[in-house]
């Protein structure tokens, strides 16, 4: 029985991959009129590696089923709110919980529903967890770290928070968001997913909200993103964001990733000392 288990699920990875990666090459040609073989080479590059990365997703998700495991931080300086992307839970972040307290950082993992939720639901819930945080450690700043959707989900709660809250937070880092959707939102079926249509209203609506000045904002994505599609989705085109591409590694992966990490752990300690990394760029 556990064989075929195990079966089923290699499989069913395996075909997501194939798929996924099928589209990227497809939707990367024809967006940017380059050959296919380079996307086949990142293809090639970063496949294996995406398809472990999931087979962690699913084997650690029953551990995001103990919110107390990942809500109270632990020691550190400054918090650090991690927030997961579509389909996850707080069990995304193992490893980059790990690498934030190995820094001195308090790494605090909030979660939601992927399925049976609206948007403006999720977020007003984490814009009263980001509140209550704030308030139970009046004595700490805060970062805000996010994975595709989960980028989305805490702009909005961010540009929802009064003066006297949005003020404490420091910076917000996102990894492998949609700025612009995904082509892949309408397999979302009925998730959260649904709302993260290619250049819809909801990422539209966002993406214009404005967020405190102070806060440094800086934007990650890899070349080899196999879920957001067309990878250009992944730019972000309002004022004040910083950009930088990472190594090229898979969509799931970046949550895997130690040189993934450094860039989050690079922005993070400049934010602290107030200073600003030299190898992102600030769009105009």
């Amino acid at each position: 029985m556990i064989t075929f288990l195990l079966t089923i699920l290699l499989t069913a990875i395996l075909i997501l991959a194939l798929l996924t990666y099928t589209l990227f090459c497809y939707e990367e040609t024809n967006q940017t009129g380059k050959p296919l073989r380079p996307y086949l080479a990142l293809a090639a590059k970063t496949a294996l590696r995406s398809m472990l990365s999931e087979i962690i997703i699913l084997l650690l998700h029953p551990l995001g089923l103990w919110p107390r495991l990942w809500k109270k931080p632990a020691g550190g300086r400054d918090l650090v709110v991690l927030a997961h992307g579509l389909f996850h839970n707080q069990s995304a972040w193992i490893l980059f919980r790990r690498w934030l307290q190995g820094h001195g950082f308090a790494p605090v993992c909030l979660s939601y529903a992927s399925w049976g939720a609206e948007w403006n639901e999720t977020v007003d819930a984490l814009r009263e967890d980001l509140k209550a945080l704030l308030a139970t450690h009046p004595d700490r700043e805060v970062h805000l770290v996010g994975h595709s959707m989960g980028g989305l989900l805490l702009w909005s709660a961010l540009a929802q928070l009064d003066d006297k809250d949005s003020r404490r937070i420091k910076s917000l880092v996102t990894m492998g968001t949609p700025f612009a959707g995904s082509k892949l939102s309408p397999f979302g079926l009925s998730s959260l997913g649904r709302y993260l249509g290619y250049e819809g209203e909801t990422v539209r609506r966002v993406t214009g909200l404005p967020l405190p000045a102070h806060v440094r904002r800086l934007a990650l994505h890899s070349p080899a993103d196999n879920m957001v599609l067309p990878n250009s989705a992944l730019r972000c085109q309002a004022p004040g964001w910083h950009e930088l591409e990472t190594t090229p590694v898979s969509h799931v992966a970046m949550l895997h990733s130690r040189g993934v990490f450094r860039e989050v752990q690079r922005w993070l300690s400049a934010a602290c000392a107030d200073e600003r990394p030299q190898a992102a760029r600030e769009r105009a």
